[in-house]
């Protein structure tokens, strides 16, 4: 289940990347709003599903199972508090610069998870391409398309 979920979620965050582009030049306000309920919000939410309600088939799926998953709901937790925040600058009307710093933020969390993924993938013994591609790469590319969308909304 949490493949499913994890794959919902990328896909997501595509379509929400994909419609932040198609109406950044002529509609920004929504371009953003789209890229911060997606990315973050929709997105956060499914990885709190996804760490918390599925925790044994996520950790199976990470090649990290535990006995002790509190690390686990942690993660969860911290997703679930940027999904939340990311509706709320959006649908309360908070402005661009909330928004921003949503994305801001929540872009720097995953940046850090990526390297750790990516660390993990050069020292494992078994090197998994998965982590590589999908946990430390295509992690980078969102990180990198939600940054820019950040700095543009600061920028405008």
């Amino acid at each position: 289940m949490a493949k499913l979920i994890s794959i919902a979620g990328m896909v997501i965050g595509t379509i929400g990347i994909f419609f932040g582009f198609f109406y950044l030049g002529s509609a920004p306000q929504t371009s953003l709003g789209i890229v911060t309920v997606t990315t973050v919000g929709i997105v956060g939410i499914l990885a709190f599903v996804r760490h918390v309600l599925f925790h044994k088939s996520d950790a199976e799926r990470l090649g990290w199972e535990t006995d002790r998953p509190d690390w686990m709901f942690e993660v969860g937790f911290a997703n679930l508090a940027f999904g939340f925040m990311a509706l709320i600058a959006v649908f309360a009307n908070w402005g661009t610069h909330a928004q921003a710093v949503v994305l801001l933020g929540y872009s720097l969390y995953l940046f850090q998870a990526a390297m750790l993924h990516g660390y993990r993938y050069f020292t494992d013994k078994v090197r998994s391409p998965a982590r590589l591609w999908r946990s430390a790469l295509a992690t980078l590319l969102f990180v990198g398309m939600m940054t820019f969308f950040a700095v543009h909304a600061l920028l405008a």
